[in-house]
């Protein structure tokens, strides 16, 4: 039984992972140039990055044994001292507290090491880049989709490893209830209103901050 898996992030990665494990045929396709899906690390100068989620928590025993399986290795987000930040108005705030992130977990590497160890796990001839789905048909027997570029690729079984206001782009035949569609639609994905900047400075002008 093939089972096609869309979506190359973290969720779509372990499926992918576990099934290679277990000896199944399955294929792993992506929209996108790279798989992670919303989680990015970016480098720079040797460090890094991570530009969408950045920490795990001990309640979290999943993920945990997860990057423990992988021999990767996590450290405490460090929270000492106490918070100085310059605001919009370039006014500088001090003393407000500490990190929001303390008692949370980080990955060396950034969770990007997450993603990219489970994609190396995969044989090339189970991922795709680069190949956004835009229509699912269900027949009696057999599910096919169709790719961007118009290739059609048929499977056993399709999970949808997406968000499902993502999943509610994709084009269904037969059409999915209006209500399914709406209700898809509706469900917000987190953190998808927010963005994350980072800059990069050559001194750190922050210790002049807390003396002002």
């Amino acid at each position: 039984m093939k089972t096609l898996i869309v979506g190359g992030g973290l969720s779509g990665l372990a499926l992918a992972e576990t099934l290679e494990a277990q000896g199944h045929d399955y294929l792993l396709v992506e929209a996108r140039s790279r798989f992670g899906g919303r989680i990015k690390t970016e480098h720079h100068a040797g460090g890094y990055f991570d530009m969408v989620p950045a920490w795990f928590w001990p309640g979290q025993p999943r993920i945990a044994a997860l990057i423990a399986r992988l021999n990767l290795q996590k450290f405490d987000q460090f929270a000492d001292g106490v918070l100085t930040f310059e605001d919009e108005k370039g006014h500088v705030q001090r003393g407000l507290g500490f990190s929001s992130m303390e008692g949370s977990w980080r990955l060396m590497g950034g969770l990007g090491a997450l993603t990219d160890a489970l994609a190396s796990r995969l044989p090339d001839h189970r991922k795709r880049l680069d190949a956004p789905v835009l229509k699912l048909e269900m027949s009696d027997e057999r599910i096919s989709i169709t790719l961007s570029g118009g290739e059609k690729i048929s499977a056993d079984q399709v999970v949808l490893a997406l968000p499902p206001r993502v999943a509610a782009q994709i084009g269904f035949s037969p059409a999915l209830p209006d209500k399914a569609v709406l209700a898809m639609k509706g469900i917000a994905t987190w953190m998808a209103g927010q963005a994350k900047a980072v800059a990069v400075y050559e001194t750190p002008f922050w210790g002049c901050l807390a003396t002002r």
